[in-house]
């Protein structure tokens, strides 16, 4: 059972071994006024708190029996609620605080270990429920701003953020758990209004929700969707992209076999890098040793005239001889 105010004070008090009429002296009060404290007949004037933590050498939060493991599970509560900066700074910095103290009282093995081991795993789970809550309120943030730009480009097809803006949309509304309706909504523009924009908006969905099957029958099943992909050409490269990642996922060889091929006769050097390095963990975990030995010789080739800076040139080199 939680201390009373009262109880606390009467229990740092003989800790500390001071009598009731020596705090009564400090605080211009007189022992009784104390001592009721102390049984529970009264309680200390809120203008008193700083003075009585202060003679007692504690925070107030300690003076009222809250824990700090208490306190940063207050703070995280209260995050929770107001959904702001600063009372994410307030106790993202608690906790983390408190995480290396109880690391250094760990490395100094005075203190219960196993009391402590159970304190950090409570303050680690706080941790991650603060970056999650945190998450969410950054993607309604942006959703905030996506909403209103996408009704802004409605009916301008060629406005350069028109596609863009609407894939992050419905990025952001997976990631709050309003993907199904997006998925719906997504499905009946393109129905309504079969495209390139309306198709890519609808595989993209399908794929942020990693519905990989049902994004790869569509390529067979959808008359409307084949009239916009058939043949493969540069325009509709970038659905083909989409199609080519849920094979990856799904492990469909059948299909990376069948396609690959036409996609990569019309790709320019650059997305042919992009596709054939995206396959190199596909045919490594399909164990296709010689498309693999294939797609890394062409790919070093391909490397020298991708402009990239002498790092990031390295980088991919050593990346792409690793598998």
């Amino acid at each position: 059972m939680k201390m009373t105010i009262g109880e606390k004070i009467a229990l740092l008090r003989k800790e500390r071994d001071i009598t009731q009429t020596e705090l009564a002296e400090y605080l211009f009060l007189t022992p009784q006024t104390v001592s009721r404290w102390e049984v529970g007949s009264g309680a200390p004037e809120i203008t008193l708190l700083p003075r009585i933590a202060a003679f007692f050498g504690v925070s107030i939060d300690e003076l009222f029996g809250v824990t700090s493991l208490e306190r940063a599970e207050d703070l995280v509560c209260k995050y929770s609620v107001l959904r702001d900066d600063r009372s994410f700074q307030e106790a993202m910095e608690c906790v983390n605080s408190q995480l290396q103290t109880i690391d250094a009282a760990l490395k100094s093995r005075e203190e219960d270990a196993a009391r402590l081991a159970a304190d950090r795993d409570q303050l680690e789970a706080e941790k991650m429920h603060l970056w999650i809550q945190q998450g969410r309120e950054s993607f309604q943030r942006a959703l905030r701003i996506a909403d209103p730009f996408v009704e802004k480009t409605e009916g301008y097809p060629a406005h350069p953020w028109y596609l863009r803006m609407r894939l992050q949309r419905n990025q952001l509304r997976a990631n709050l758990g309003m993907g199904r309706g997006a998925l719906e909504e997504s499905r009946k523009d393109f129905l309504e209004r079969p495209g390139m924009v309306t198709l890519h908006l609808y595989l993209n969905m399908l794929l942020e929700l990693q519905k990989y099957e049902e994004l790869l029958s569509i390529q067979e099943t959808e008359p409307l969707a084949q009239e916009i992909i058939c043949p493969i050409s540069e325009e509709n490269l970038s659905l083909w992209w989409l199609f080519i990642r849920a094979a990856i996922e799904t492990g469909a060889a059948d299909f990376i076999e069948r396609h690959v091929p036409s996609v990569l006769a019309v790709c320019g050097e650059k997305d042919e890098f992009s596709f054939l390095r995206s396959l190199l963990p596909f045919y490594q975990k399909a164990r296709q040793e010689e498309k693999l030995k294939e797609t890394k010789q062409r790919l070093l080739s391909l490397l020298p005239g991708m402009g990239m800076n002498p790092y990031f040139e390295e980088t991919a080199k050593k990346e792409i001889e690793s598998f």
